[in-house]
């Protein structure tokens, strides 16, 4: 899979199963990083706004590094808790890529994570760790999935299909009905 940023940097990728993709990314000193879909209700998925000093940033959700030691779940679950405050459990491993871009190598995990149903329709949160976002100034929201509006040709919706797969199943309904 192939596709072009902004500024015409391809980025090109393919999916590898998370034992497999965390050894490669282990073994080659590659980063890895998880993005981590926040879902409450049947279809609201979250999403937030960069601080203004950020315009390009566009919308996002939360990821970020695992840092040394860690897991892809265990990152998953520090990242969520850092960008959005949200102290959340039993992360569902949806995909793992491995992203090129120019000649640097990625490997994300996607991660499923569910908000209790009393959870704010909006809120702002100051990010409590982490090199590059620390101290910023994130403004959340929960949005219809179809409308998620994520930052186009960088991947963030790359794994949305298994979600949304996932969340049509009987299990899921029941657990996100009121």
């Amino acid at each position: 899979m192939m596709t072009k940023t902004a500024n015409s940097t391809e980025i090109t990728g393919y999916a590898l199963p998370l034992s497999e993709a965390t050894a490669l990314g282990t073994q080659k000193g590659w980063r890895q990083r998880v993005l981590i879909y926040i879902t409450r209700r049947p279809h609201e998925l979250l999403v937030f706004d960069h601080p203004p000093r950020y315009p390009d940033a566009g919308i996002q959700v939360p990821a970020g590094g695992l840092e040394a030691g860690e897991v892809p779940e265990q990152a998953a679950l520090r990242e969520t808790l850092e960008e959005t405050d949200l102290i959340l459990r039993d992360p569902v491993h949806l995909a793992s890529y491995h992203w090129t871009r120019a000649d640097t190598s990625q490997i994300w995990h996607y991660y499923w994570l569910q908000a209790p149903k009393d959870t704010p329709d909006t809120w702002t949160h100051v990010v409590s760790s982490g090199d590059d976002d620390q101290g910023m100034t994130f403004t959340h929201r929960f949005v219809p999935i179809e409308q998620h509006g994520l930052v186009p040709n960088y991947h963030y919706e790359e794994a949305l299909p298994e979600l949304m797969r996932r969340l049509s199943t009987p299990q899921a309904l029941r657990a996100s009905s009121p």
